[in-house]
C-alpha cells in the first residue's frame, strides 16, 4: 500500500505544481483600441481607419523571419497595408510586402540555378482582432510561390503558428532558403514546392527591423499613398499591373509577379 499512496501523492504534487504555473501570456497590449481606430485622423487611404493605428498595429504584429541558414538573398524593402475587416467584431487586415530584391531559385548541380527571378513579391496576410485591451492574431495567410506550379500558400489558424514573443503576437514564419516561400514551420516548409524548399534555424529578424515600417503605407488600389519607388536609379510601381522587378531588371532573368493582383485578392 505505501508505494500507491505515496505514488498519489506525488500526483497531487505534479497536479498543484502544474496549477501553479502563471497561464501563457497572450496577445499584444499597449496598442490603440478600437475607439481610437476607426474614424480616427487623418486617414489618408479614407478607409475609416486612422493612419497612426494602422502603422502601430502592423508594426506589432510584423512577422518575424526565420532566415535559413545559406540563404544567398534575403534583402528586402518592406511596405504593408492595412483596413477594417468588421468593425462590429473590431476585426482588421494587414498585407505585409515582402518586395524581396532577388530569388535565386533551385540549385541545379552547382552551375546555376533554376528558375531565379529579379524581385520576389512573397506576402503574408494577418487578421487581427481586439478585446479585453489586447489585439489577438486570429489567423495569417503566407504566400509561397502563390499561383504558380508548386503552389505552397495557404491560410493557418493561430494555433499553428509559431511565435517569437506573445502567443497570438507577432508570427514567426520559416523562410525557404534562396526563394522565400514563407511557412508555419520547419515541416511544413521542408515539404513545399514538391520537396524543394527547404528550411533551417539560421537566424531570426524582423521583416523590416530597421525602419519598423514607418512611412511605408501602400494604402489601397483605390486610395494609393505608394506606389513608385525609385531605389538605386530603378522604379517599382508596388500598385500597378507590372511585373515587380526588385528594383533590378538584368536582361537574362525574368520577373516576379505584380503585387496588384494579390492585394485585390484580399480586399485592398
Amino acid at each position: 500500500m505505501t508505494p500507491v499512496v505515496r505514488s498519489r501523492a506525488r500526483a497531487w504534487v505534479l497536479m498543484l505544481s502544474l496549477l501553479s504555473v502563471p497561464a501563457l501570456a497572450q496577445g499584444l497590449p499597449g496598442l490603440p483600441p478600437p475607439e481610437a481606430c476607426w474614424n480616427a485622423v487623418p486617414d489618408e487611404d479614407h478607409d475609416g481607419l486612422g493612419d497612426s493605428c494602422e502603422l502601430q498595429v502592423a508594426a506589432a504584429f510584423m512577422p518575424t523571419l526565420w532566415i535559413a541558414q545559406g540563404e544567398k538573398g534575403v534583402d528586402r524593402r518592406a511596405y504593408f497595408a492595412a483596413r477594417p475587416l468588421n468593425s462590429a467584431l473590431r476585426t482588421l487586415r494587414i498585407f505585409y510586402l515582402d518586395a524581396y530584391f532577388e530569388d535565386h531559385g533551385i540549385p541545379s548541380l552547382g552551375i546555376f540555378n533554376v528558375f531565379a527571378h529579379d524581385g520576389d513579391s512573397e506576402f503574408q496576410v494577418l487578421d487581427v482582432h481586439y478585446a479585453d485591451g489586447r489585439w489577438y492574431l486570429d489567423q495569417a495567410f503566407l504566400s509561397a510561390h502563390l499561383e504558380t506550379a508548386c503552389d505552397a500558400s495557404g491560410w493557418y489558424s493561430y494555433a499553428q503558428l509559431e511565435y517569437a514573443g506573445e502567443f497570438r503576437g507577432a508570427p514567426r514564419i520559416y523562410v525557404a532558403v534562396n526563394k522565400h516561400g514563407a511557412y508555419n514551420s520547419k515541416a511544413t516548409c521542408d515539404r513545399g514546392c514538391y520537396f524543394t524548399d527547404s528550411c533551417s534555424q539560421g537566424r531570426q529578424e524582423a521583416l523590416d527591423p530597421v525602419n519598423r515600417l514607418a512611412a511605408r503605407n501602400v494604402g489601397s488600389l483605390g486610395a494609393p499613398l505608394i506606389n513608385a519607388v525609385t531605389l538605386n536609379g530603378q522604379t517599382e510601381r508596388l500598385l500597378d499591373d507590372v511585373e515587380f522587378k526588385g528594383w533590378d531588371d538584368q536582361a537574362a532573368r525574368s520577373n516576379s509577379t505584380p503585387y496588384r493582383a494579390r492585394l485585390a485578392r484580399f480586399g485592398f
